[in-house]
């Protein structure tokens, strides 16, 4: 059995982030389905790729996960950026998440410099 890392910040981060936009997307519009998916599904590519990253053991291949959590960080910034623009969630919202992207993204750089630290 595959035996997760229960200490791993980030991940912690990114499940505490999840479940908050969980709470936020019930209050989305119908009609807005396909954001509403878009956000769940970035969510959840973050919490695989972030598993993904500590199986492996080859440096190059676990820059690569970082560097895709990294870009998908980055879309749901967009989309909570959409989200606020169209009115489906408030000004102190999108504070609160932006600065869950923040301090994810700071430990994501922080976990390439010490990787690369190491090579």
């Amino acid at each position: 059995m595959f035996k997760v890392n229960t200490n791993f910040n980030i991940l912690n981060k990114v499940k505490r982030l999840n479940s908050y936009f969980d709470r936020l997307i019930v209050n989305f519009p119908k009609k807005e389905t396909v954001l509403r998916n878009r956000l769940e599904n970035s969510m959840f590519l973050l919490i695989e790729l972030l598993f993904s990253y500590e199986i492996q053991d080859v440096y190059r291949i676990k820059e690569k996960y970082l560097k895709e959590i990294l870009i998908h960080l980055s879309m749901v910034n967009y989309y909570v950026i959409l989200c606020y623009e169209r009115k489906y969630i408030s000004k102190r919202q999108s504070d609160v998440v932006g600065r869950f992207l923040v301090e994810i993204r700071k430990m994501i750089y922080g976990v390439i410099r010490n990787e690369n630290a190491k090579v």
